[in-house]
């Protein structure tokens, strides 16, 4: 099936990723909690879930490359591509508290423009784009609450 096959946005898709939200926010909720014994953790498991997420976003990319009907040109480029939010995300969890969530945020970030880039030159549907809008604010807002419990 090909990825725009789902022109109209299934409603699967879009609740588990709205539900995909959950993690981010309970971990920050418990991080700003009155229980500071808790702190450490709520923020390394929101740390280990975004880049587990960054993975997932650039998996997006890559199935839509290996899936597509006709050769596309700049295929290879977005291969590349599809792994680079992955990798980000590694490398943010490989470095101290301070530097973990700012990574994370700009690994978001540059996804994001990825994504709206890939949906402005139709590769992916317009509902997927309008849905990472959302999602990256959510995913982004819960990273900055967090920094100032890491500095």
């Amino acid at each position: 099936m090909h990825v725009l096959s789902l022109r109209h946005g299934d409603g699967t898709a879009r609740a588990l990723s709205y539900l995909g939200l959950i993690p981010f926010i309970a971990g920050i909720l418990v991080a700003w909690a009155p229980f500071p014994e808790l702190r450490a953790q709520a923020l390394n498991a929101v740390a280990i879930y975004g880049a587990v997420i960054l993975s997932f976003i650039g998996a997006v990319h890559w199935g839509r490359v290996i899936t597509a009907p006709a050769e596309d040109p700049l295929g290879s480029l977005w291969l590349i591509w599809a792994v680079a939010p992955s990798l980000l995300g590694w490398f943010a969890t490989l470095l101290p508290s301070t530097g973990t969530m700012p990574v994370l945020i700009i690994g978001f970030v540059l996804a994001w423009f990825g994504d709206r880039r890939a949906v402005q030159a139709g590769l992916l549907p317009l509902w997927y784009g309008h849905m990472r809008d959302r999602l990256t604010v959510v995913v982004c807002t819960t990273l900055t609450a967090s920094l100032p419990l890491v500095f």
